[in-house]
């Protein structure tokens, strides 16, 4: 009997643990990019869904120690940290201009939140990645949430190379659809907005390399010892807690609240991006 009731209750944790895998995405070593800074660590989720090459080249030169030594040289309070050579590098196939990935025609793993949302027609998370598509969904792109990184590039479309960027401050949605972005800071985003500031918004010069900005090295975790290797998971929009968490956010249903009136509010998935926990 109590043999029958063990195994019952073990098949019933399995049973649990399926259904809540459900609602996670855990990013495979391969993806995870592990920024060393004088400050700390920062660990990076990348994520191939709407920019692929851009994710491939960023491995490249994380692989082959491009990074190293190189430094944040533009971060601006409330903005963006922006690292890697500013150009000061030798010019080579593997730092060759790409082509730009500021859109994909298609996903798998698109959830949709909110419609409208205050920048895209119709926004959510892919794979808990935050993204928006168009209301034909004909056209999906990731969102310049806080801790989201991208590639930096000049004017022109088809320049981002090498240096990446990663949101530290207020959402700049301003720039979707106009970068290539390809993944969210699972841990250290206060390890890379301790970074000291290097002007502001409009500002052009770089700050010099100094043992303050530096950027120590980038590993992917699949070049890292095990006992080295952090691991995630990324929470899915269809989490029963994120779906509550939405639902009291747009209708205000907390005793908190005095004013409802205008409920229910549209919200930002910016402010309201999924958990991330560390196994």
């Amino acid at each position: 009997m109590l043999k029958s009731l063990l195994l019952f209750m073990f098949m019933l944790s399995l049973t649990a643990s399926a259904q809540n895998d459900e609602h996670w995405y855990t990013p495979k070593q391969s993806d995870l990019a592990y920024i060393h800074l004088p400050q700390g660590l920062a660990v990076v989720a990348l994520t191939d869904s709407i920019a692929p090459h851009h994710v491939e080249r960023f491995k490249q030169l994380a692989k082959s120690q491009f990074y190293d030594d190189q430094s944040f040289y533009r971060v601006i309070d409330g903005f963006v940290a922006q690292g890697g050579s500013n150009g000061n590098h030798e010019p080579s196939e593997s730092t060759s201009p790409l082509k730009a990935e500021f859109t994909a025609p298609t996903v798998e793993g698109f959830y949709e939140v909110e419609r409208p949302d205050m920048f895209a027609p119709v926004s959510g998370f892919i794979n808990g990645f935050p993204a928006a598509t168009t209301m034909q969904r004909n056209s999906y792109w990731l969102l310049h949430c806080p801790g989201m990184l991208a590639m930096a590039r000049d004017n022109k479309k088809d320049t981002a190379a090498t240096e990446f960027y990663v949101v530290i401050g207020q959402a700049p949605r301003h720039l979707d659809r106009n970068m290539s972005v390809f993944g969210r800071v699972v841990a250290g985003l206060d390890v890379l907005q301790k970074l000291p500031r290097s002007g502001h918004m409009h500002s052009t010069a770089a700050a010099e390399a100094n043992e303050d900005n530096k950027i120590i090295s980038i590993r992917m975790g699949d070049t890292l010892p095990s006992g080295a290797q952090r691991h995630f998971r990324i929470q899915l929009p269809s989490h029963p807690d994120y779906l509550k968490k939405l639902d009291m956010a747009k209708n205000l249903d907390n005793p908190f609240y005095v004013d409802r009136e205008l409920a229910p509010r549209a919200i930002d998935v910016c402010y309201y991006q999924t958990q991330i926990e560390e196994l």
